[in-house]
């Protein structure tokens, strides 16, 4: 049985080693709170630390102080996929939306991914419409949805199509969680596109929200992706490739 929901929405937001960045996040988060609310929707923050640093770890408890966080978990998952399945645990939203503690939202964004999921099927996952980067990468590109006339699922063998940004029911979250990944144990990494496989085989569209922004920094050292690509990392095995 679900928990009962008391948001229209739970933003998931993780931090690890941000620093000055997670303050500039959550002040981006809290401008979209405003819109929300003024537009009548109701948001919850949920922020995890998950073997942050004391300068990120400070940040972010003065924001829970202010009231810009609702909540903060305190984690050692040492992965991120997992720390945003235990965030989903704690949330109280009908709606999840997942972003990560170095990147900016366009102000109206929950507004237009809220309405655009309230006109679409329960099971539709919404991603931003542009993309762009700062710091080490300069750049932007816009995202196509798995509705576009000439969207290849076979794509997604090699490609990831859409970033790690999502907006959807809670629900979907529950029924299918991020898979572990730790490429240095395993070998397998890239829990978003995974994430995005798995979702996609279950039969959920992945749609764009129009005229969204997500501002996403491109690390010049540590980043993530980086180091599951430099490992040779695979994205664990999926059903949307299973030939059974």
């Amino acid at each position: 049985m679900l928990p009962t929901t008391l948001h229209d929405v739970t933003a998931i937001i993780t931090f690890h080693r941000e620093a000055l960045l997670a303050h500039k996040s959550l002040l981006s988060l809290q401008r979209c709170r405003m819109a929300a609310n003024s537009a009548g929707i109701s948001l919850e923050v949920v922020a995890t630390l998950d073997r942050a640093d004391e300068e990120t770890t400070r940040i972010v408890h003065s924001h829970l102080a202010n009231g810009c966080v609702d909540r903060v978990l305190h984690l050692d998952c040492g992965d991120l996929g997992l720390s945003r399945n235990q965030a989903v645990l704690a949330s109280s939203g009908a709606r999840i939306l997942i972003c990560d503690g170095d990147d900016y939202l366009s102000a109206d964004f929950l507004i237009r991914c809220h309405q655009r999921a309230e006109a679409l099927p329960g099971s539709a996952i919404l991603h931003p419409e542009l993309i762009v980067t700062f710091e080490a990468e300069t750049g932007l590109w816009w995202q196509t949805g798995s509705d576009a006339v000439d969207f290849d699922p076979a794509c997604m063998l090699t490609v990831n199509p859409w970033n790690a940004c999502s907006f959807a029911r809670r629900e979907i979250y529950l029924e299918l969680p991020y898979a572990k990944a730790r490429p240095g144990e395993s070998g397998f990494g890239f829990e978003d596109w995974h994430w995005n496989c798995e979702t996609y085989a279950r039969g959920h569209a992945h749609v764009i929200a129009e005229r969204t922004v997500h501002y996403v920094r491109k690390k010049r050292s540590g980043s993530l992706n980086n180091a599951h690509a430099s490992q040779n990392a695979l994205i664990p095995p999926t059903r949307l490739f299973d030939l059974q």
